[in-house]
């Protein structure tokens, strides 16, 4: 679908939802727990949010009422980073489930983005 030098982004195999998208980074990341809060990898989030924004309105999803989000390990299925970008209906209450957030196997991507920005502040802090 698309490509630049960090990151991939493609249909899903087997969509969970209307429009199920993941994007993944070119260089390799076991999963959301492996993140350290570095500038490096902030900016792969938000660059990650920003290119799964652009692809929900090209299929004109309203980016405000879907989901970005990861799996958390053990739950993930695949051992590579990869944001899952879901709009429209979903294809069963059992695969949305699958993507609520606030749940042990799913983390939302703003949620994510929080945690890794106060655990630099902290670790900054430490260092004063």
């Amino acid at each position: 679908m698309t490509k630049d030098n960090d990151i991939a982004a493609f249909n899903d195999i087997n969509p969970s939802a209307e429009t199920h998208i993941l994007i993944v980074p070119v260089a390799h990341v076991e999963s959301v727990k492996t993140l350290e809060p570095t500038n490096e990898h902030q900016g792969l989030l938000e660059k990650m949010r920003l290119k799964a924004i652009d692809l929900l309105k090209e299929r004109g999803h309203d980016p405000e009422d879907t989901k970005l989000g990861f799996h958390v390990p053990p739950f993930n299925t695949v051992g590579h980073l990869h944001l899952h970008v879901l709009g429209g209906e979903f294809k069963s209450r059992f695969r949305k489930m699958k993507y609520e957030p606030k749940r042990m196997w799913y983390m939302d991507l703003a949620q994510l983005q929080a945690d890794l920005e106060k655990k630099r502040r902290v670790q900054e802090g430490a260092r004063l």
